[in-house]
């Protein structure tokens, strides 16, 4: 692939090759993040722990659901508009279980040649790869990954063989980093990542929040924790440290659903609201 315009040849390796990463062991007794979202948005693919969790989230937030098909509203919209303006690369970093339409799916109703890698190391997603890179064809790729790795993450070689780390990339963690916490270090990977990225790469990023609809994120948070999934939302302040030298892009960081949504985000919404939401730019 051709080296990205004024950086000068390709970027010399940042890395030690990444070691093999062992797989993660299945586990249905505790809940898992990606299955609850399954269950959220009316999925299949979850066990007793999972929806035990999710109802206990419900009984704090009745608006759950609305948020999360809030999320996926929002990066339908940020995926198109970064489509529309020529990024041709997705990589989608925890992208748990297929939800339709798929990110492979919307950025190429914008440009049939987009390149789009998922990320995830769960068990169950990973069996659904197969499925989902069917229907993805060529230009498609599923890599066993984390976050939390992203050196490893950056020197995959199923990774590399698709994207070409010359050219703009849009990395993708939505619903993400609140699920790290501080001690797990998430502006420190976060800035590992995107410093493997050239200039002109974005983040696509929804993070929950701590100061909106405030008694309602309380709520949502404690019932994380009794769920037993360890989830830190952070305040506006707090996210726009993660994204250090990133530079927001119109409309900045902003409620998830205020995110240049095409029609009036009513009051009853904006009062509910407990996520923000960004596509942030690498200068």
């Amino acid at each position: 692939m051709a080296d990205h315009e004024g950086l000068g040849g390709p970027l010399p390796p940042l890395f030690d090759a990444p070691q093999p990463r062992r797989p993660a062991a299945l586990d249905t007794d505790s809940p898992h993040v990606a299955r609850l979202y399954d269950f959220l948005l009316g999925g299949k693919d979850h066990f007793r722990a999972d929806r035990a969790a999710a109802e206990l989230l419900l009984r704090a937030n009745p608006y759950l659901r609305d948020t999360c098909r809030e999320q996926r509203d929002f990066l339908r919209r940020a995926l198109v508009r970064l489509a529309t303006v020529g990024v041709r690369q997705f990589v989608d970093i925890g992208t748990g279980l297929p939800t339709m339409p798929s990110t492979h799916q919307i950025v190429r109703g914008v440009e049939a040649t987009a390149r789009v890698a998922y990320v995830d190391n769960d068990p169950i997603v990973l069996s659904h790869a197969r499925v989902l890179l069917t229907d993805g064809g060529p230009g498609t790729a599923f890599v066993e990954g984390d976050l939390r790795e992203p050196e490893a993450l950056l020197r995959d070689p199923v990774l590399t063989a698709l994207i070409d780390f010359n050219e703009p990339v849009a990395m993708i963690a939505t619903g993400l980093l609140h699920f790290l916490l501080d001690h797990e270090q998430p502006a420190k990977h976060l800035r590992t990542l995107m410093d493997g990225c050239p200039p002109g790469s974005c983040l696509v990023l929804t993070h929950g929040a701590t100061d909106l609809a405030v008694e309602l994120a309380r709520a949502t948070a404690a019932a994380f924790r009794q769920s037993t999934i360890p989830c830190q939302a952070r305040s506006r302040d707090e996210v726009l440290e993660l994204l250090g030298d990133l530079q927001p892009l119109e409309p900045g960081l902003v409620p998830m659903a205020a995110w240049w949504n095409e029609g009036p985000v009513t009051k009853a919404v904006r009062e509910r609201q407990i996520a923000y939401g960004v596509v942030a730019r690498k200068k």
